[in-house]
């Protein structure tokens, strides 16, 4: 194809070329009028891959309106009132491309700073809490003839009355009175066993 020569191509390749924008790669020769309908539809992963690809042809005209707009839907029209406003105090013109990327830039260096600060934040909390878990464990029980000095405290005499009426609940009471059943009827077998071969001695 020859260079600089430009294929116009009418409306109704328009449709055609939007749905097929996954395809598309150097728009160099294409008619500025003809991609102004077609690259508005593009995704911003499809617009940067045509601008790289296009070769010899700055598409800037087209596609810096663009970026505007990708920059003002991910970063909110307050950053980009911002980002214009600084401009025109500094006197300058930036390609909004070329701003999205900075921005983008500083946002993710923004978060990861932040997740950072949270992963420590966790740390530091898992920490404090395994150490006080560590205190509590090698922390020793007041030994038994120093509560003989100091006397019973408010624990000691709640488990003591805890455990009488434990013991002197009707099911324990039940459960001691069937031990003692037993106990008393194996002694019985026991004393009553030699006599009976005493006994059977004595026959033969």
């Amino acid at each position: 194809m020859e260079k600089g020569r430009l294929i116009r191509l009418d409306d109704r390749w328009v449709s055609i070329a939007i749905d097929n924008l996954d395809s598309f790669g150097d728009v160099g020769y294409l008619d500025f009028k003809f991609l102004d309908q077609v690259l508005p539809h593009c995704s911003k992963d499809q617009l940067i891959h045509i601008e790289k690809s296009t070769k010899g042809t700055d598409l800037t005209p087209i596609t810096d309106k663009l970026w505007k707009k990708f920059f003002e839907r991910d970063f909110g029209s307050k950053a980009t009132d911002e980002v214009i406003e600084e401009m025109k105090i500094r006197k300058v013109s930036s390609k909004w491309s070329e701003l999205y990327q900075a921005k983008s830039k500083r946002v993710e260096e923004a978060e990861k700073e932040v997740s950072e600060r949270l992963k420590k934040l966790y740390e530091k909390e898992a920490a404090r809490k395994q150490s006080r878990q560590v205190r509590v464990l090698d922390k020793a029980p007041p030994s038994s003839s120093g509560n003989k000095r100091i006397g019973p405290n408010k624990g000691s005499k709640l488990m003591n009355k805890v455990r009488k009426e434990y013991l002197n609940s009707l099911e324990v009471r039940n459960l001691e009175a069937m031990k003692m059943k037993r106990t008393a009827a194996k002694y019985s077998s026991m004393s009553k066993k030699p006599r009976t071969t005493i006994q059977a001695m004595n026959v033969f």
